[in-house]
């Protein structure tokens, strides 16, 4: 009995709300003499119709609102109410968000050169003439301490004369400094200690690679006179090699030294080269808002050409972080938006804050908790109804 009563009061209650709501607290002004622009719900301002019928989240009658009025206040005009028949004809779907780690996929192209570093210049030791070559054109393989030509030069004669003359007098002194002036020409200890021995008529001294590599460029020839510091070869050591990508601004939190690139290259079909980053410039391009990734790659076996083309897929998974599908968010404007589901067929939207884009998720910042249920499909659709109540 007091349970009638209670509801008996309740439904005054808000009949009489209703009443003033749209009267103004007056009635002095008759309702049939008005013009009903439409139906709406008292319980679920949102719900409204052009003809008398029931609201379709609680069932109640709608109330018939008259020109001139305003209806009832959409005080929470942020939540959308479907009728259950058509969540699974718009393809509503929800996910719960998660703490998990959050996945990157960065995919990279670029070109894969000679390592600077290794990258040798010999030049002439001292002023003469190039009697001989071994080694003449590019591409040829040389090792260290290998001989590279035969050159004849009055400064290496003299200066060798020198050091047999201290040598044959045991002159300690003059001996260490004649030495010094041989090394200073580019000779090697085997080749000094080796001139006490040579034949009167041998005028001729070899010049030896001083480091392992492929001569990438020759610019001498047999009979050729250089000066000292000309340019006779330049030498590059292939075993190691340079990898160089562009990142642009939004992909650069993913990146850290020292994390593994996973290569691609035609110069090398069908294998996958694993290397590490080694360099991430502090500088970012002022037109293309993009920074300089140097990659060091082995290539031991000199398998990987200079100035390949490669491609490359980088990899990284951060420490567990609060997710939230990436279908889930829209952006009406300059403030992300989720909806989520409160009971099926109710949804509220909410303002969230993102961090890292992920491959599949956001990382959520502020806005959500572990556990929500976001739509993820159909979002549109409820964020397009929320609209038009907005403007209705």
């Amino acid at each position: 009995m007091k349970a009638s009563i209670i509801i008996m009061i309740a439904l005054a209650a808000v009949g009489g709300w209703s009443i003033a709501r749209f009267t103004g607290g007056s009635g002095n002004v008759a309702a049939g003499s008005r013009k009903i622009i439409c139906y709406q719900s008292p319980m679920h301002p949102w719900v409204k119709s052009d003809h008398p019928g029931q609201c379709t989240v609680c069932g109640m009658d709608l109330v018939p609102v008259y020109e001139g009025e305003n209806g009832f206040d959409h005080a929470i005009s942020d939540v959308v109410m479907l009728p259950q028949g058509s969540i699974k004809a718009v393809g509503i779907q929800v996910l719960p968000t998660r703490v998990r780690s959050l996945v990157r996929t960065l995919r990279v192209a670029g070109m894969i050169g000679e390592d600077e570093s290794r990258h040798g210049v010999i030049s002439a030791p001292v002023e003469g003439r190039i009697d001989g070559l071994s080694m003449n054109h590019e591409g040829q393989q040389i090792t260290r301490r290998q001989p590279l030509a035969t050159m004849f030069s009055r400064t290496l004669l003299s200066a060798a004369n020198d050091y047999n003359v201290a040598v044959s007098q045991g002159d300690g002194s003059a001996t260490t400094l004649a030495k010094r002036r041989l090394e200073q020409y580019g000779l090697v200890w085997e080749q000094i200690e080796a001139i006490p021995r040579r034949q009167p008529d041998d005028l001729y001294f070899g010049i030896l690679a001083p480091l392992t590599g492929t001569i990438v460029k020759a610019n001498v020839a047999e009979g050729q006179y250089v000066k000292e510091g000309d340019r006779m070869f330049e030498i590059a050591d292939f075993t190691k090699m340079w990898f160089h990508f562009m990142a642009y601004e939004p992909d650069l939190p993913w990146l850290q030294l020292g994390q593994i690139v996973t290569l691609q290259t035609a110069s090398w079909p069908g294998h996958e080269i694993k290397a590490r980053v080694a360099f991430i410039s502090p500088n970012l391009d002022e037109m293309t808002r993009s920074a300089k990734v140097r990659v060091v790659v082995e290539n031991p076996d000199r398998k990987i050409k200079n100035n390949s083309f490669a491609e490359g897929v980088v990899e990284w998974e951060s420490p567990e972080v609060l997710t939230v599908a990436r279908s889930a968010v829209l952006w009406p404007g300059a403030t992300p938006r989720v909806y989520v589901e409160k009971e099926p067929g109710t949804y509220a939207a909410r303002n969230v804050k993102l961090g890292r884009a992920g491959d599949a998720e956001w990382e959520v910042l502020e806005g959500l908790q572990a556990g929500d249920r976001v739509v993820t499909s159909g979002n549109m659709l409820i964020d397009s109804q929320a609209q038009l109540d907005k403007i209705e």
